[in-house]
């Protein structure tokens, strides 16, 4: 028993001992990093230990120094200042949080924060970047304003006479903004400034000035009468204009509803007869099959791929049975699409109580071919069907072929629609 009371006391005045060379050591740390941050502790990459907090501010500002943005395109040059955008690393911040680290508010904490850092286990704090992202937005503007263009697209216009005035097509500039601020905020979250050279996106016009330039020739053109002294013929003139001078690229298809719009007395209508379920009745817009018939027929003979034709359910007065085109907004429509590698020009010219449409295009894509219509009878029903004939040297090849081998298709091509005599419950114009 006794033994066990000796090796109790031995342990006690052990401990006793250990504790004041501790507190001893400690003591004198404290006494050798008053002012100080304790030693081991990093800001950054930068070690700050044993440094006043003026002094720790200097060093770490130097590491990590606040310098302006210089952003650079062709011979100009940009510059955003740290001020300008509110950027700042925080030093006093992490100066204080590097000195606050072994003064905190618990003395065990403190002891245990100390011998980790005794022990070489360092205490890393990361500087935190700030700025103002609007401010950032505005000065990134002004860049864009200096650098910015619009494309510009050529135009081409086409006069009554067939004067051609082109304007020529412009490359655009436009400053690729989200990939600038992504280097920008990877600069300043690495706290790494650097020139920039500024991304410009180069934007290459949808029309050139060699597609309208390639437009040469008349394509197609028809021409039909009415009565200029009429409600009828004021429409002809509105939907003549509307659906003139009007350039479809290679590929797009030309719309006549969606060139017209609605036909209402707001877009400029008038009443005028229409057929409505097989009858003449009073209607905003009678008059305007017309101008998509005119339209239609010069889209025949340019060689265009027709996509939508309806005929009327009455023969028309202005044109051939097989070569009307029936339209009525919001159901039945004239679309055409321009098959060709060059772009087309719509021309409508009203005037004296006629209108003609021409198709202008390239002559390259000019091709021989003139309209042909066959009509028979069934019962109280006219069925016509409608054809193009190619001329070509090619063309006209395969159809001596073809008369031989099937003699009723001497002129066969092939069919642009098949109008069987019908009422519609449209109104069509």
């Amino acid at each position: 028993m006794g033994k066990y009371k000796l090796i109790n006391k031995f342990t006690l005045i052990s401990s006793l001992f250990i504790i004041l060379i501790l507190t001893t050591g400690m003591s004198n740390q404290n006494n050798s990093f008053s002012g100080k941050i304790f030693k081991n502790i990093y800001i950054e990459q930068v070690h700050v230990g044993k440094m006043k907090l003026d002094e720790a501010k200097d060093a770490v500002d130097k590491k990590y120094l606040l310098k302006p943005i210089y952003m650079k395109y062709k011979d100009k040059t940009w510059c955003i200042n740290p001020q300008d955008i509110d950027l700042s690393y925080n030093t006093d911040d992490a100066v204080k949080n590097a000195y606050s680290y072994t003064r905190s508010d618990s003395n065990i904490e403190n002891i245990k924060r100390k011998c980790n850092l005794d022990l070489n286990k360092p205490y890393k704090i990361k500087l935190n970047a700030t700025y103002n992202e609007v401010k950032l937005s505005e000065q990134l503007s002004y860049i864009q304003n200096d650098i910015n263009k619009k494309v510009q697209q050529a135009t081409l216009e086409i006069s009554d006479s067939g004067q051609m005035i082109t304007t020529p097509s412009k490359e655009g500039l436009e400053v690729d903004i989200a990939s600038l601020k992504e280097q920008i905020y990877d600069m300043i979250k690495n706290k790494d400034i650097k020139d920039i050279k500024l991304p410009v996106k180069i934007i290459k016009p949808t029309i050139t000035t060699e597609q309208v330039k390639s437009i040469n020739t008349i394509l197609g053109q028809f021409s039909t009468s009415f009565n200029e002294n009429s409600a009828r013929g004021s429409n002809i003139y509105v939907a003549g204009k509307s659906t003139s001078d009007i350039l479809i690229m290679p590929g797009d298809t030309f719309s006549y509803n969606k060139s017209t719009g609605a036909r209402t007395w707001s877009n400029g209508y008038k009443t005028a007869k229409v057929i409505v379920g097989g009858r003449y009745v009073n209607g905003e817009g009678g008059g305007v099959c017309q101008v998509s018939t005119t339209i239609y027929n010069a889209a025949l003979m340019s060689g265009l791929e027709i996509q939508e034709v309806h005929n009327h359910t009455y023969p028309s007065h202005y044109v051939s049975k097989g070569r009307d085109a029936a339209v009525s907004y919001g159901y039945i429509d004239l679309k055409f699409k321009n098959n060709f590698a060059h772009p087309i020009y719509i021309k409508n010219i009203v005037a004296n109580g006629a209108i003609t449409s021409k198709i202008y295009g390239c002559n390259q894509d000019r091709e021989k071919l003139y309209i042909r219509t066959q009509e028979s009878r069934e019962k109280d029903k006219i069925i016509v069907k409608t054809y193009r004939v190619f001329l070509g040297e090619e063309n006209n090849k395969m159809l001596n072929v073809l008369s031989f081998l099937y003699p009723v298709a001497f002129i066969i091509v092939f069919e642009i629609f098949y109008k069987i005599v019908t009422f519609f419950t449209f109104p069509t114009f």
